[in-house]
């Protein structure tokens, strides 16, 4: 006989669910198990239109076990379910479970700092960040300077660098090239056009303002490892840790740069970096291909867009859980320039073949693309 079916949720006191055994004459007695010792059981024989719809018989799978006493939260991601007497283990459609262990420990400890992603993360992007900036600034381990981008970039998701042109100004000659270029991934070996705005990047990007915030929020010097033009409207919603495959994907920031004589329109999701991390499949959208996850995340809790204009000589630099949308304006384009710090470096190249053009900037930082 075969064995179909799935826990979708559980709590404290049921789990809820399908079993259906192909084959059987009757429906399945199943059993929820905790640590080997049965804490309830049902007959699964509820209708589920869904699983009909889906070609399932008629669908009569569905049951809710209610547990013969109420459970602690921490135990919850390791209860089983199973047709009764036999090892075969439902899996769940979410992490059932995951979401209330973790509430029950907020709700106990809700003052202590923790990263908003199971993948860890920068410092930024912990829930008590704003404290550990006011413990950086009073020790000297931040600039003073740096203080108000930062707790911007902390409550925002982001921070436009008015000044990232830095003391000595920039002028028009130093806008990056467009012309020959075409929107997408920039390929050092595409064209020659491509080679000179690359060549470009490092003197763009890696200017005094721009490597200072970067090395604050990374605790290391910026490694730039994607660069991706933005010309025209029809780019989708994305998310920095999505963007590219990276041995800590919650490890990134995202520089946008202005770029040709008009620049670009930067949309952010008001809130998104402090979203949920995930579905109710159970997908984290700080991993998910296209930040579908995230959008979906978005969609459900009802976020709004802001939307800021980052001018030709202008930068500004996303978090790793944000949610951003880059629109060109006129003649103009936006780059974006994915940031990792050094210490992951050594990792990604072990991991995929990279680096195939590389500059090293005399602050410190490296192109390597």
């Amino acid at each position: 006989m075969s064995i179909r079916g799935s826990i979708d949720a559980i709590s404290t006191q049921s789990a809820l669910g399908w079993i259906a055994g192909l084959g059987a004459e009757e429906p399945l007695l199943v059993e929820a198990r905790l640590q080997g010792r049965v804490i309830g059981e049902a007959i699964a024989d509820r209708p589920r239109p869904d699983l009909a719809a889906a070609g399932l018989g008629d669908g009569n799978y569905g049951f809710d076990i209610v547990f013969c006493e109420a459970l602690d939260p921490a135990v919850l991601p390791i209860v089983t379910v199973h047709p009764a007497g036999g090892d075969v283990m439902l899996q769940r459609t979410s992490l059932a479970g995951l979401h209330e262990f973790l509430g029950a420990v907020i709700s106990r400890f809700p003052a202590a700092g923790r990263s908003r992603s199971i993948y860890g993360g920068l410092w930024v992007d912990r829930s008590d960040a704003l404290r550990l900036l006011a413990g950086r600034i009073l020790t000297g381990a931040t600039p003073a300077e740096l203080e108000a981008p930062l707790r911007g970039f902390i409550e925002d998701g982001f921070v436009k660098l008015p000044s990232a042109e830095g003391p000595a100004g920039l002028n028009e000659a130093d806008t990056l090239p467009l012309d020959d270029l075409i929107a997408g991934s920039l390929d050092p070996s595409a064209n020659l056009a491509t080679r000179a705005m690359l060549e470009e990047l490092p003197h763009r990007l890696f200017r005094q303002a721009t490597v200072a915030a970067l090395r604050a929020l990374l605790d290391d010097n910026p490694v730039a490892v994607r660069a991706v033009l933005a010309r025209g409207d029809e780019a989708g919603f994305a998310q920095p840790s999505a963007a590219e495959v990276l041995p800590s994907p919650a490890e990134c920031v995202l520089a946008v740069i202005g770029a040709g004589a008009a620049g670009c329109t930067l949309d952010i999701v008001r809130g998104g970096h402090t979203l949920p991390e995930f579905t109710a499949a159970g997908e984290s959208r700080w991993t998910a291909p296209g930040a579908t996850a995230g959008i979906a995340i978005a969609v459900k809790h009802g976020a709004s867009v802001s939307s800021i204009d980052v001018g030709p000589l202008e930068i500004a630099l996303v978090s790793a859980g944000s949610l951003y949308r880059i629109r060109s304006k006129g003649d103009g384009a936006g780059v974006a320039v994915l940031c990792v710090p050094a210490r992951q470096s050594a990792v990604r190249v072990l991991s995929r073949n990279g680096g195939r053009f590389q500059v090293r900037h005399p602050s410190g930082a490296l192109l390597s693309i």
